[in-house]
This record gives structure tokens, C-alpha cells and sequence, in this order.
């Protein structure tokens, strides 16, 4: 009983100590062209909003019925603190 405790406290330390590497952002590749950036001289143009704003309104457009959603999700946080006391609790309860 005892190596069975034990047990599931390096399981539970593990998993709480693991990274979580599915959330961990993509590193960037390197792109192919080194030497083709533009002139330091020369600013970048601005990014023009205009067909972000078009396509926004277009889809706004037609989900008429988005008007009368109301949410009914519940969700419940566990902080890292509670997560914690529970973590501790659970060893004291195992050992």
C-alpha cells in the first residue's frame, strides 16, 4: 500500500511539474532571403483595415440571429493556489 501512495504522488508531482508543450508557440522559421529587406530609409506602409472591416460587416450580416444568443456556459477557474491546497491535501491524505 505503501509503494502505491508513493506512487501516485510521483504521478501527481509529474504532471503538475510538466510543461505544458501543446501550448507552447511555434518557433518562427527562418526565412530563405536574407538579403532582400527593403532600405532602412524606407518605412513600412500601414496595413490597411478597410477589407478586415468589410469582411466583418459582411459576416455580421448574415448570422442575423446573433442578436438573440445569450450565453449559457458555466465554468468554474482553479487557480494555481487552489490547485495547490488541493495538491497538498491530497498527499497528506496519502501519506
Amino acid at each position: 500500500m505503501k509503494s502505491l501512495q508513493r506512487l501516485v504522488i510521483a504521478v501527481l508531482l509529474g504532471i503538475w511539474c510538466f510543461p505544458a508543450v501543446s501550448f507552447a508557440a511555434p518557433l518562427p522559421t527562418p526565412s530563405g532571403a536574407v538579403g532582400s529587406r527593403a532600405p532602412s530609409g524606407a518605412s513600412p506602409a500601414p496595413p490597411s483595415a478597410q477589407p478586415e472591416a468589410s469582411a466583418l460587416g459582411a459576416r455580421e450580416k448574415e448570422s442575423q440571429d446573433l442578436q438573440d444568443f445569450k450565453g449559457g456556459g458555466a465554468y468554474i477557474y482553479i487557480g494555481g493556489g487552489a490547485t495547490f491546497v488541493l495538491l497538498l491535501i491530497l498527499i497528506i491524505l496519502l501519506v
